[in-house]
């Protein structure tokens, strides 16, 4: 009686064990078929650049497409192109925003340390 429950007890676990490996296989294989079709992982021709909400389900996209940008409004059943520049545009406008990276934790300690305080030590 109780060598058939334990029996039991290792077979559904058993069972549990096979179906949560083929689910997470399953998952797997579905995520790198999809993968390309977003543009993730993938070469950079699409890229989301920037993204600013305007609504509670209304934003406004920056989107570079290969050498083109775009402003995408994007609702919950629309998407529409509100402008365009071409690759020549986009490169100039992308110079003129480029921002530099901010600098990193250890240098910004380094500046600090280096500064005299108010009673100039």
């Amino acid at each position: 009686m109780i060598r058939e429950t334990v029996w039991s007890l290792l077979g559904m676990f058993l069972v549990v064990v096979v179906i949560l490996a083929l689910a997470w296989a399953a998952t797997r294989y579905l995520g790198a078929l999809s993968l390309p079709a977003t543009g993730m992982g993938g070469p950079e021709e699409f890229r989301i650049l920037a993204q600013m909400a305007v609504g509670r389900n209304e934003r406004l996209l920056l989107v570079r497409l290969g050498e083109e940008c775009c402003l995408l409004g994007v609702t919950e059943d629309r998407i529409t192109l509100l402008r365009q520049w071409t690759g020549e545009e986009a490169q100039r406008w992308m110079r003129l925003t480029r921002k530099d990276p901010p600098p990193d934790f250890l240098s910004v300690l380094k500046s600090i340390r280096e500064k005299p305080d108010k009673r100039g030590r």
